[in-house]
């Protein structure tokens, strides 16, 4: 299942017009890093309806993670002198509310617990996964981990947590219970584990190695490796379709989304895009897949039934994260 949980905003009064009783729709959050701003896109229309000044600068924030408190939307920002911040962002006001310096980055992930008690991202530049409590906006816990912790995601009931370790190129299992390290299995010398997802019926872990040019699924519970899937160059993340039948990993160095069957481990389509994609997520009813195109300065808008690209959105300076929610009108 979906992660990201539903944020009921009133567009009208987000656009500073009045609030009318017209139909419950989608919007989309594109997060451009680069002008630090917000594109905000109805997804009824798939127009781009607003940009919003956000003063930080978001990458991987993702549907695909729990991040959002009932209030807030919680993730990270990577500064310029290498510190990262976990950061909650106020989607109707926009604008960061809180700012926990976490240690040096890059980060790639926040994820908050089924309690929504505490908010954990993972600290590359200093192999630690942090803990912030989100009711005080400090940190509670630090835990050691191995070389450059990348990416970071959960299991549905919360007691398990998976991250790969990039530069020692493994991928780890840690209980969120008790913040040890319970498992951890190499990927290969030189594969480059970038990130990675729990499939959302919990069997299988999703890794993409960014050198290799492979997505890896694991046995959730053992890590086995079940299949090396080939797909484009540098893959960097991946999200599944509303049903959990497909899986689309995106590229930095490529063009296009590969599609892969949740049941069968092969690759079934390559949908071109634009080059240079980070996060990817759907609409909730699942027909339209939205990737950010970061080097095109765009959101591109997937028709899922046709698999093939339906537009190019006009966003800001390098969209990075990206998350779709519903919202009232």
């Amino acid at each position: 299942m979906k992660r990201g949980l539903l944020i009921l905003i009133p567009i009208a009064g987000l656009l500073g017009a009045p609030v009318g009783a017209a139909a419950q729709s989608a919007l989309a959050y594109a997060f451009n890093a680069q002008s630090k701003d917000v594109t905000i896109i109805d997804t009824a229309t798939n127009a781009n309806i607003a940009t919003k000044p956000l003063g930080a600068a978001v990458k991987w924030l993702s549907n695909e993670q729990d991040f959002f408190d009932g209030r807030l939307a919680w993730t990270y920002e990577d500064l310029a002198d290498g510190a990262v911040d976990v950061i909650a962002i106020d989607l109707q006001e926009m604008r960061v509310v809180h700012r926990v310096r976490a240690g040096r980055g890059p980060a790639h992930s926040v994820i908050l617990t089924p309690d929504k008690r505490r908010a954990i991202v993972n600290v590359a530049g200093d192999d630690k996964l942090v803990v912030v409590d989100t009711r005080t906006a400090t940190i509670a816990a630090q835990v050691p981990v191995g070389k450059f912790p990348c990416d970071l995601d959960r299991t549905a009931d919360g007691r398990m947590a998976y991250f790969p370790e990039r530069d020692q190129d493994t991928v780890a299992a840690i209980d969120l219970q008790t913040l040890q390290v319970v498992k951890r299995v190499p990927m290969g010398e030189g594969t480059r584990p970038h990130m990675l997802r729990l499939s959302p019926d919990g069997r299988t872990v999703w890794v993409q190695n960014a050198r290799e040019n492979t997505n890896v699924i694991l046995d959730a519970q053992t890590l086995d490796k079940l299949a090396t899937i080939p797909v484009g160059r540098v893959p960097v993340t991946n999200a599944f379709t509303p049903d959990g039948r497909f899986g689309y990993i995106t590229h930095f160095e490529d063009n296009f989304v590969s599609v892969v069957d949740t049941r069968s481990f092969k690759e079934v389509s390559r949908i071109k895009v634009a080059q240079g994609l980070a996060v990817i997520t759907f609409r909730p009813d699942g027909k339209f897949a939205y990737v950010a195109a970061k080097d095109s300065q765009a959101v591109g808008v997937i028709d899922v039934a046709q698999q093939k690209l339906d537009r190019l959105i006009p966003a800001g300076k390098q969209p990075w994260g990206l998350i779709v929610s519903p919202e009232r009108r």
